[in-house]
């Protein structure tokens, strides 16, 4: 038998585009594991962050400096058009104050189901425990484009859609294995690495603050060898929220900055993002000045931070918190509000894939049509998802490109 379509992968993009192929097609999904959609399942805490309702323009700007090349694959089907997408087909949704988007059960398991069955209504196969090991293009073969040799047999197919995911979360089945066919077949392929990852740094001081959170920080890296960025920039300055574990910075904030650290960078955060060191050093002696308050309490009314974490500044700069304010010298001042608005950090590297919610690299844009999701020197195979140079932010970035993706290669095949 020749299929119309075979999707490698039943993940995000590959059930996708399985729930939006054709009826009349003859159309397979090959899974390495066991069950479908186990990475799907995790997303969001298991409730499934589909997407975000801010406005469509505004997801150039969450992945990356390959952003500015999404538009034609995220425009033609939005996050407004998913949303729809799912409410007409039976899934109620609910969208939360931050502009997250759920299902109104938060059961990610009900994301996973409405494909499964959509697909399977649409007559495509699953077939699980089948892992891809060779990818062959039939040139000038009649109907067979690409023959797929897997565990389970060989298959040939006139479409082919990529949708293997990273290397992130390997224990679901994305492992970049497939990466090797990948190479194997000619693709290039970009340098991948983890993302959406906790960045860990050398003598990291707020192991007892574990849990700690601040809404609004601003954090700027850059490279101690003077080296460019990937961004082309000898800086990145970025803000959001930061979270402190027991061992590493996290948060929105250090997991969007995460696609571009490496070991040796620094990291400048500020606590007070809205305030610079001089302004804040000269409230604090002018706040003191004949103040019989501890500098503890004064530092809690100037800056509205956490007492826990105001007290750890305090001790951090040699100086004991219960000590009366106008005590304190304009040194002792000047070196609270650096801790405050300064605090400096060498990286001591980040998580790795298994800690990681996506991956950074893949198979690099340059070689895929946009507009298609084709890849330009091998007609009828297409990609999708994870698999590909692209990594959002937290928030519903990636699901919504996985989406968008499987939809622009399906509807791209039909024409």
């Amino acid at each position: 038998m020749i299929y119309d379509l075979i999707i490698i992968g039943a993940g995000a993009a590959g059930l996708f585009a399985a729930a939006n192929a054709p009826v009349d097609w003859k159309t397979l999904v090959l899974e390495k594991t066991g069950s479908p959609g186990q990475k799907l399942l995790l997303t969001g805490n298991g409730q499934c962050n589909l997407t975000n309702n801010e406005p469509i323009k505004a997801f150039l700007n969450r992945y990356g400096e390959n952003g500015k090349h999404l538009r034609p694959v995220l425009f033609p089907f939005s996050n407004m058009a998913l949303m729809e997408y799912f409410e007409q087909n039976g899934l109620p949704l609910e969208v939360r104050e931050d502009g997250k988007v759920f299902p109104a059960s938060m059961k990610s398991g009900d994301v996973l189901n409405l494909l499964l069955e959509t697909g399977r209504k649409k007559g495509v196969a699953f077939r699980y425990k089948t892992a891809v090991t060779e990818l062959t293009q039939q040139k000038g073969a009649e109907g067979c484009k690409y023959s797929v040799k897997t565990t389970g047999g060989l298959f040939c197919s006139k479409n082919i859609l990529v949708a293997t995911g990273g290397e992130s979360y390997p224990q679901t089945g994305s492992d970049g294995s497939f990466f090797m066919c990948l190479e194997k077949l000619g693709l290039h392929l970009t340098h991948r690495r983890p993302a959406l990852v906790p960045v860990f740094v050398v003598d990291y001081p707020f192991i007892g603050l574990s849990g700690l959170t601040f809404p609004n920080c601003r954090v700027e890296l850059s490279r101690n060898d003077r080296n460019l960025l990937p961004t082309g920039k000898s800086a990145v300055k970025v803000e959001g929220g930061l979270l402190f574990t027991h061992k590493c910075f996290s948060g929105p904030l250090i997991l969007g900055i995460s696609r571009y650290v490496t070991q040796g960078d620094r990291l400048d955060i500020s606590y007070l993002p809205q305030r610079t060191l001089e302004d804040l050093r000269l409230e604090l002696i002018n706040t003191a000045a004949g103040s019989s308050r501890q500098i503890v309490t004064v530092l809690e009314a100037v800056t509205a931070l956490p007492r826990s974490f105001l007290e750890h500044t305090c001790q951090r700069c040699d100086i004991n918190k219960n000590e009366k304010a106008s005590r304190l010298t304009g040194g002792n001042m000047g070196a609270i509000a650096e801790r405050l608005t300064a605090d400096s950090f060498e990286v001591g590297g980040t998580g790795g894939f298994s800690a990681a919610m996506t991956t950074a690299g893949g198979v690099g844009l340059d070689g895929i049509n946009l507009q298609t999701m084709e890849a330009k020197h091998y007609p009828g195979l297409y990609f999708a998802g994870e698999v590909l140079d692209v990594d959002g932010d937290t928030g519903g970035y990636n699901l919504q490109f996985a989406f968008s993706s499987a939809k622009r290669s399906i509807e791209a095949m039909r024409l």
